[in-house]
């Protein structure tokens, strides 16, 4: 009993200092593995048709799905 009230309590703390981090913009979840531009040249290449999935994926150090859903999902997918 005393152990779950603990757990309750270090839960709450947890909670209460997301919410503060959200707050003050220190909580910004997962961020973009590429920053825009590379994504626009991303979409831009990809394309045109001047390089493959893969070759692209190999370019940037990501894996292929990463650059699948640049090019294949909305312009402005986080």
């Amino acid at each position: 009993m005393v152990a779950e009230f603990e757990a309750n309590l270090g839960n709450l703390r947890t909670r209460e200092g997301m919410a503060l981090a959200k707050k003050n913009g220190k909580l910004k979840g997962e961020q973009p593995k590429l920053p825009e531009p590379a994504r626009r040249s991303i979409r831009r290449r990809y394309a045109e048709g001047e390089v493959s999935l893969a070759d692209l994926a190999t370019e940037y150090s990501v894996g292929r799905s990463t650059i699948h859903r640049i090019t294949h999902g909305p312009e402005t997918a986080r």
